[in-house]
């Protein structure tokens, strides 16, 4: 939701200005795609934590909160981007 955040913001306060051919659907997909960069997480939680059993369920949460935020960016612009072709 960062991606979006800040886009908005700085749409908001006339930093910058949305692209004629983009819209705020395809920054949301875009905004999921970037979620797939949860591999720094994984190494905050080897830094922080010591108990071998804990390490192993957070890369293993992280991973798959990566592919489904990976899916759900794919599957969302792939709409959007299917709808905006049609017409």
């Amino acid at each position: 939701m960062g991606i979006f955040a800040i886009t908005f913001l700085a749409v908001s306060l006339k930093l910058c200005k949305l692209p004629s051919d983009l819209n705020w659907k395809s920054i949301i997909g875009v905004g999921f795609l970037g979620d797939i960069g949860f591999t720094m997480s994984i190494f905050i939680t080897l830094l922080a934590f010591d108990d071998q059993e804990i390490i192993n369920k957070a890369k293993f949460v992280i991973l798959i909160s990566s592919l489904i935020a990976g899916l759900i960016g794919f599957i969302s612009l792939k709409l959007i981007l299917k709808k905006e072709c049609k017409e």
